[in-house]
């Protein structure tokens, strides 16, 4: 139906609704900075869990609360934390600089192909001229072999027909030659007395009109017959007397002769004829191998390889192509470096590293199976990989696969050739060696970084959609002035920060820290907590066998801000208070000291609790019946538009959204139409 009124009707027309919808924005999406086991440094990695932390960053260590501030998060139920490693830097503007340095192992080749002894190319080059029964001398350490090379010609001869022969001039003799018809015809000049011809005269004419051949007496006298030879020897060169009218009177055989020998010329003996007669001479079949240059040249070398291999030919030679008298040796078989495995990331964890070469189990000699092993336990295997780059099963394309390939090693193929000597020889290599955190020289300056880099907290530049910030276990004045700074200033209140306060502080010790350190009145976009706090050991493997081990809340916090922002209205309220479970941390089973001891540092009564809340120290408490909470909710700053973290987190909730939302009137004329 038309919109036009044409005629009488009801028409409905749909508009865009004047008030656009404003999406809301995720509120505690946390970014969290600090030292881990492995992983990218100064490159911010989204996790959803825990198991994806440590798949990417490694697991639980000493020397970092990174991954317990995760497992911490992820248990409370925070869903997104965008995770940057950090470590020492020689110039903080220059991530390039990162001291941290990865471990490698380079494993070899079974060896490179042991060499056979080789003599030459030599300076001959083929066809070779030779007389009958020229030898080459060939010692391949068992004696040395004399390999003569023979050839005779093809020779017809009258037989007992002698002179004198009745011819006057005018007779012909027709011969094959090598194939080629030829005709001799007698002149009446060739002789002296008609009708009385010699042996001698009869030599002569053919001689003068045959190529190829020659003639000469045959037979022991007084009288001779004659015989004609192929100039040619060898068993390439034929004879033949085909007819002519002299043959009636000379009587040669008209059978076809042969010549002999094991060449088919000796004048022009071929490269490839050398190498047939020389690897089948009796004493060499096997042992020599002797190879033809594409120029002609002639190379001998043993079938054997190794250093026990050699050949020489002999100065007794007749022939020698060429080649020197040296005595050769082969070469054994050098094992050679074939891949360079190294940590897919800096750091010390791949010290304990080794790499596994076994038989693949496709059963092809140029597979293998790479197996990954890591403090004596196979972590990963990669079975059927080879060194070929066509294949899709190349050890690169499979291992250094950004999805799907390892998350411990990187490896490189050192292009080895020929393909067959590539593949790394079965067996475990030792530790790589050389992985390095880059924790020497580590600063402040490192956490708190440089937008030119961008390092430290710089790093999280990119992530527009952090709204907490937490740099666990790191307490210092610098540090936590950093992160306020950052998420006020530089990020433009689009953050808060959850500040870890220093290890083993009593009451009096931690309001001395934040005055003095100038927290206290310092921003409105972050909160300290007192104190640190014990857990259920997560790794006795780590954190050695007491059950509870103590770690800085603020993993712990954040986790419990993102479940708690789920509910209804949880953004806008304090993460505090154990009426309906808003400030109880799960896992946690104390405070530092253990509360059992009633040390200073338990906060289990309200004196303690007056004496440092008037701080904005938030601290915390234990229910009766033995849950802990936290039991504060303020920012640092008491003079702030919002001094409460509920009312400072909510708003920055309504304003990130509100710009996000608002975006869409940007240039558009600032009117009553479009502030409806």
């Amino acid at each position: 139906m038309g919109a036009e009124l044409l005629a009488s009707k009801v028409v409905i027309l749909e508009e865009e609704p004047s008030i656009p919808t404003i999406t809301a924005l995720p509120s505690a999406v946390t970014l969290c900075l600090g030292i881990t086991e492995r992983g990218p440094i100064a490159d911010p990695q989204l996790t959803t869990s825990f198991e994806e932390y440590q798949r990417i960053f490694g697991g639980f260590t000493l020397e970092s609360d990174v991954a317990v501030a995760a497992y911490g998060f992820y248990r409370q139920g925070g869903t997104f934390m965008w995770v940057s490693r950090t470590c020492h830097f020689v110039d903080v503007t220059d991530p390039a600089t990162a001291t941290a340095s990865k471990a490698s192992v380079t494993l070899n080749n079974s060896g490179s192909l042991a060499t056979p002894a080789v003599v030459g190319p030599g300076t001959g080059t083929a066809p070779f001229s030779m007389t009958n029964a020229q030898h080459v001398d060939v010692d391949v350490g068992a004696g040395t072999v004399a390999v003569p090379f023979t050839g005779a010609a093809a020779s017809q001869n009258t037989g007992a027909v002698t002179e004198p022969y009745n011819l006057s001039g005018g007779e012909t003799l027709d011969v094959l030659v090598n194939g080629t018809s030829q005709q001799v015809v007698f002149a009446p000049s060739d002789f002296a007395v008609p009708g009385a011809a010699t042996a001698l005269e009869v030599i002569y004419r053919i001689n003068v009109d045959l190529d190829d051949a020659n003639a000469a007496k045959h037979g022991a006298g007084p009288a001779f017959g004659v015989a004609i030879n192929t100039d040619r020897e060898g068993h390439d060169a034929t004879i033949e007397i085909t007819g002519g009218t002299a043959n009636a009177v000379l009587q040669f055989p008209t059978a076809q002769v042969i010549g002999t020998g094991n060449v088919g010329n000796l004048k022009a003996v071929t490269a490839l004829e050398v190498e047939a007669i020389v690897e089948a001479a009796v004493g060499l079949v096997g042992l020599v191998n002797v190879i033809v240059g594409l120029t002609g040249t002639i190379q001998m070398q043993t079938i054997a390889t190794g250093a026990l291999a050699e050949i020489q030919i002999e100065a007794t030679s007749t022939v020698d192509f060429g080649l020197d008298h040296i005595l050769h040796h082969g070469a054994a078989a050098v094992v050679q470096p074939t891949l360079l495995c190294e940590g897919k990331t800096p750091g010390e964890y791949a010290n304990d590293i080794r790499i596994a070469i076994e038989a693949a189990t496709n059963g092809l000699t140029a597979s293998f199976n790479l197996k990954v092993i890591q403090s004596s336990v196979v972590k990963e295997t990669w079975p059927n990989v080879n060194m070929d780059p066509t294949s899709l099963s190349y050890v690169e394309t499979v291992v250094n696969d950004v999805n799907l390939g390892s998350r411990l090693i990187t490896v490189d193929d050192l292009l080895l050739t020929p393909l067959p000597i590539k593949r790394p020889a079965n067996g475990t290599s030792a530790n790589m060696v050389g992985g390095d955190d880059g924790l020497t020289a580590l600063a402040d300056s490192d956490y708190v970084g440089n937008v030119a880099g961008p390092t430290g907290l710089y790093t999280f530049d990119r992530i527009s959609t952090g709204r907490i910030l937490i740099v666990p276990g790191v307490s210092t004045e610098a540090v936590h002035k950093g992160m306020l700074d950052y998420a006020e200033i530089d990020r433009n209140g689009s953050m808060f920060c959850f500040l870890d306060c220093p290890a083993a502080q009593t009451k009096t010790q931690i309001v001395t820290y934040v005055t003095s350190a100038g927290l206290l009145e310092y921003s409105e976009f972050g909160a300290i907590h007192w104190p640190r706090i014990k857990v259920a050991n997560p790794q006795p493997s780590v954190y050695g066998t007491a059950s509870n081990i103590t770690v800085p809340p603020s993993g712990w916090i954040a986790g419990k801000c993102a479940a708690n922002d789920q509910r209804l209205g949880g953004v806008y309220e304090a993460v505090a208070g154990y009426g309906d479970g808003w400030g109880v941390i799960r896992g946690m089973t104390g405070v530092e000291d253990d509360p059992q001891g009633l040390s200073e540092h338990q906060v289990i009564d309200m004196k303690t609790r007056d004496y440092v809340y008037p701080y904005r120290i938030n601290p915390f408490n234990r229910t009766s019946g033995g849950l802990w909470y936290i039991d504060g909710s303020k920012t640092l700053k008491s003079t702030g538009n919002f001094p409460s973290i509920g009312e400072r987190r909510g708003v920055i909730f309504i304003g990130q959204s509100l710009v996000e939302g608002l975006q869409v009137f940007r240039h558009r004329f600032n009117n009553h139409a479009n502030r409806q």
